[in-house]
């Protein structure tokens, strides 16, 4: 590494040293009771990695057989990518990882984990969860490892499987990834609360380590927000979304997340603004969506009009390898628009990864498309576990009502309203409106469902 890369990352440690009380008040102001480890300073590691892939990408040259510098070149790609969502680089960490293993076929414990990161991230989770096993079986000892293989059995909707190997006691010392892994169970099974908490505490663990990378630890906050905000603790989940902000200030995800905060709030300009910093950095579809809603409420029609298009430009030019399969079907379903696109994409989402939200979408892309008989056997398999979800919930709840089970959607939407209120600026107050009715009369006669203005 030369003399620049190290100048660059001790001045980054240098910066991070200074304004970090500033951040180390904030993340403590509300603390319980509750003991978590001192937060270390965070280093700017993403301000240094060009420069790393570079070093890496030289030594590999230089060295084609070295399979511990290919491996590394593998990781700097991967890390890139996290941070700047640029796919070229699942690509190249592809071709890097595969390098070192063609060198060391057997035992190359780092490049069979790279690959079945790079699997997952394109969804295609069978083959992911085969390097993943892999792995866990060269190290049965190592407690990230079997919580990788359990994550990626949620992935594929085997909660059975991910159960045995949850079940196990957890590691004497701790550990984020089987925090973070025992978390999402939870979540899934209706246990919200205590997904937060098992949250909260690896995101205090991964904070305490100075040199873990800048975007990990603002995933951990990221995640704390995802859960508060499915909680309805919005103020906790707008703290955990800027915290991680302040981690890694380029953090799309943050941004999607404050965005659709604002956004069920129908407060438009905070949500404008904060989907265009997101979508500036990384046009999710998602954030993207946000984005257009809020224009179109605060009377921006044309502009509105540019960003949806937007979408449609990213699911046929963009979507590499269907990255962005449930979040492309999830938009054309809520905003009537290409339902048959939303039905065909969320049924090939469906054939990657048959977990409860790739249930969910495609019951929701059937329903809007009116085929409401055809929904609910899939609306039903996605809140089987009595996972706490605004959205999964009301979906459900919409569709029994439609179906005639007054009882069932009655329960349901009283669920996505006690859980929080603000989970959808359009679709919480139709479940009130469809509560209301149900409560006096009985039955119900409203209009099924609201979709957006394309």
């Amino acid at each position: 590494m030369n003399s620049k890369t190290v100048w660059l990352i001790a001045a980054s440690a240098l910066v991070a040293l200074a304004v970090w009380p500033a951040f180390f008040l904030k993340r403590h102001a509300d603390a319980d009771a509750i003991a978590f480890p001192t937060p270390a300073p965070v280093i700017a590691d993403y301000l240094s990695r060009g420069r790393l892939v570079a070093f890496y990408e030289k030594a590999v040259r230089r060295n084609p057989n070295d399979q511990i510098m290919a491996r590394m070149l593998a990781g700097q790609y991967l890390q890139r990518y996290r941070e700047t969502g640029d796919v070229g680089d699942l690509s190249r960490a592809d071709r890097a990882a595969r390098r070192s293993l063609a060198v060391q076929p057997r035992y190359n414990i780092g490049a069979e984990s790279e690959l079945s990161t790079i699997f997952l991230t394109f969804h295609e989770n069978r083959q992911a969860l085969a390097y993943a096993a892999d792995v866990s079986a060269m190290e049965p000892w190592n407690a990230s490892s079997k919580a990788a293989v359990a994550s990626l059995d949620m992935e594929l909707g085997d909660y059975a499987a991910a159960r045995r190997i949850l079940s196990a006691p957890a590691p004497r010392y701790g550990n984020p990834g089987w925090d973070s892994a025992l978390a999402r169970y939870d979540e899934l099974t209706g246990r919200l609360a205590a997904a937060r908490r098992l949250i909260d505490g690896a995101m205090a663990q991964t904070d305490s380590v100075i040199d873990n990378p800048a975007e990990g630890r603002a995933w951990y906050h990221w995640r704390a927000g995802q859960l508060a905000f499915k909680a309805g603790d919005l103020d906790a989940a707008e703290q955990r979304y800027r915290e991680a902000l302040a981690i890694f200030p380029s953090y799309a995800r943050a941004d999607d997340g404050l965005a659709q905060l604002y956004w069920g709030q129908r407060r438009w300009s905070e949500a404008l603004d904060a989907a265009t910093r997101g979508a500036d950095l990384i046009p999710l579809p998602t954030t993207l969506g946000y984005k257009a809603d809020a224009q179109r409420a605060l009377g921006e029609a044309r502009g509105a009009d540019e960003t949806q298009d937007l979408i449609g430009a990213i699911q046929r030019l963009g979507n590499a390898k269907g990255i962005n399969d449930r979040l492309i079907a999830n938009y054309y379903s809520e905003h009537g628009t290409r339902l048959g696109d939303a039905v065909a994409i969320a049924r090939r989402d469906m054939a990657k990864r048959d977990d409860i939200y790739s249930e969910d979408t495609l019951a929701w892309a059937l329903a809007m498309s009116g085929r409401w008989t055809e929904a609910s056997p899939h609306a039903e398999r996605a809140v089987r576990y009595g996972t706490q979800d605004s959205l999964l919930q009301y979906h459900a709840g919409m569709i029994a009502l439609r179906r005639g089970q007054r009882q069932k959607a009655a329960a349901r939407l009283s669920m996505a309203l006690s859980l929080n209120r603000y989970f959808h600026p359009f679709y919480a107050a139709e479940a009130e409106q469809a509560l209301g009715t149900l409560s006096r009369f009985g039955s119900v006669s409203i209009n099924f469902p609201h979709h957006r203005t394309n």
